[in-house]
Parts: structure tokens; sequence; C-alpha cells
């Protein structure tokens, strides 16, 4: 009986030790954090909340003022547009069909370097010099980057209208003259990349390439007057349009949709 007791004794103080010693470092270790407080030390930074690519602020400060596109003579604009890595062929302006269709210093936009790599602009299409100046710019900085981080590969091309055309608003020839009308405007329709993947403004496949339309086109707000596409109206329905026409009296909103 002795002989049980003494082994009872002996495994309840073994609990006791162990239990003592674990409570001892879990107050140690306490310890240790209460102290990292007191001194002050420095937490891990915190995560962002959004994505790292850098874009342009979505939506202007009410009452700002689109940013406007500064007058340049012809030579000035085309040497821009070389100085920035953009391919594009000198054109003549075609034949107006309308009255107040006139494009200036006219220009057929062939494709944008970015990096190493050059973006090609299918269709060629004929822009104004001082648009196809701002779009290879957005191409440059936004297009290709944001390409890049979201769909984790290289934009090679994509696929554009005509550019320049002579017309009223919505093919309306009744209407007020389209941005088309003077090459300030392009519709873009899908974007391809290097793995082969072609990802259509009207049907993304996967939430990779929803999420990059989604943010080429909330961001497009910082260079241009006017974005809209699928959700703004029939007409738009399968492509992007993009223009840097001026709206109002004094020009001092943007049409974001």
């Amino acid at each position: 009986m002795a002989r049980l007791e003494a082994m009872m004794m002996t495994t309840i103080c073994r609990e006791l030790v162990r239990c003592t010693v674990e409570v001892a470092l879990a107050l140690a270790l306490s310890g240790v954090a209460t102290s990292a407080v007191a001194l002050d030390a420095p937490s891990p930074p915190r995560r962002p909340q959004f994505q790292t690519i850098p874009l342009p602020e979505a939506k202007p400060a009410v009452g700002a003022k689109p940013q406007q596109v500064e007058p340049q003579s012809a030579e000035d604009c085309m040497a821009n547009l070389r100085a920035a890595g953009v391919a594009f062929e000198p054109a003549e302006a075609p034949t107006a069909a309308l009255d107040g269709c006139t494009i200036e210093t006219p220009v057929r936009l062939a494709s944008v370097t970015v990096g190493i790599r050059r973006v090609a602009v299918n269709a060629m299409p004929l822009l104004a010099c001082a648009f196809a100046l701002q779009f290879s710019d957005y191409m440059k900085n936004l297009l290709a980057p944001l390409g890049a981080g979201t769909m984790g590969a290289s934009l090679v091309a994509i696929d554009t209208g005509p550019g320049y055309e002579c017309r009223g608003r919505n093919h309306d020839n009744g209407a007020k003259l389209s941005a088309h009308a003077k090459g300030l405007a392009l519709d873009v329709g899908t974007f391809v990349f290097s793995d082969g993947r072609k990802i259509a403004v009207d049907a993304q496949p996967d939430a990779q390439s929803t999420a990059y339309v989604r943010g080429l086109r909330t961001a497009a707000c910082g260079w241009f007057t006017t974005i809209l596409g699928p959700g703004s109206d029939p007409y738009h329905a399968s492509h992007l349009h993009f223009d840097i026409e001026r709206h109002g009296s004094n020009g001092g909103y943007r049409i974001c949709q």
C-alpha cells in the first residue's frame, strides 16, 4: 500500500513540475512580448489592401478639369512619338464626307515599344497625332504593365477599330460629329498576350482577365475624357471607346462609364 501511494505521489509531482515549467515558459514569453511593446518595438508593415501596380486616379476630384493635350506642331508631335518608341506612318487626310470632319497631323499607329518588346496595334488605325501620342502613353504605362502584373504574360498586340471615321455619333450622321471624325478616338476590342490568350472586352473567361479589363477601363479616366464600353449603351457593347474630345462649355469634366 505504501509503495502504491509513493508511486501516485511521484506521478502527481511530475505532472506538477511539467505544468509549472509550461506556466513559467508562457509567463516568460508573455514578459518578452510585454517588454517589446513597452520599448515600442516596430510592428510588421501592414499589407497593402490594393494591387501594387500604381494606377492613375480613376476619377478626378470634383471640379477638376481633365488634363488637356497641349497643341504641338506636326513636326514636334511626330518627333515626340519617335522619342517615345512609337512606330507609325505619316498619312494623308482623307476626303471629308461630312462638313466638319477634319484630322490634324494624321498618322497610322503601328506599335509601341514597352521595354524590349513591341506591342502591335493590329489595324494600324488612322489617328490625329495628338491622340496617337496620348494613346501610346496609355499603352506603355497602363495596358502593358497592368497586363504583365494581372495576367502573368506580356501584352503583344491589341485589336482596334479604324480610328478616324467621318460620321456622327453612334453612326448617326444626323447627330453631332463623333470624336472619330477628328481622329481623336479609338475603339479597342481585344488584347493579345504572349501566351496566346486573347481577352475580349465583352467576354472574359476567368476572374484574372476580368480584373485586367476592369482595371484598364477604370484607370483610363486618367488619360482620356471619354471612356465607354459594355454597359454604357448598346452601341459600345462589344468594345471600349477612348477619346480626348473636350466636353461642355469649359471642357471641365470627363465621361467615364
